[in-house]
């Protein structure tokens, strides 16, 4: 099975296409402190409980949702720096880049 970014909105799919286009994709800290900036950063609810939302074991975030300053590289591979939180909306990303007729 496919993995998929946890972010609410967000499309994207751990897949070659994906790589090939530059994206990665990060687990949710081990971290609790980190961890639960994530969540928070997510702003995510449960539609059952309607609670915030706990991320599974598998649950991760797609690059899209970090400024490129949170990323280090080694040659050819990227990591997120220790700290990093993510920080961008792609709902946001995407309505911006929307014309008039279009609903996101």
């Amino acid at each position: 099975m496919t993995r998929s970014c946890s972010a609410v909105g967000c499309s994207t799919r751990d897949t070659v296409q994906s790589r090939k286009r530059g994206y990665s994709f990060h687990q949710f800290p081990t971290d609790t402190i980190q961890r639960s900036k994530w969540i928070r950063a997510v702003n995510r609810v449960d539609p059952r409980s309607k609670k915030i939302w706990i991320p599974g074991p598998s649950a991760m975030l797609c690059s899209k949702h970090f400024q490129e300053s949170d990323f280090e590289s080694y040659g050819m591979r990227r990591k997120l720096k220790k700290g990093a939180v993510p920080s961008v909306s792609l709902y946001k990303v995407f309505k911006s880049k929307c014309s008039p007729r279009c609903t996101p």
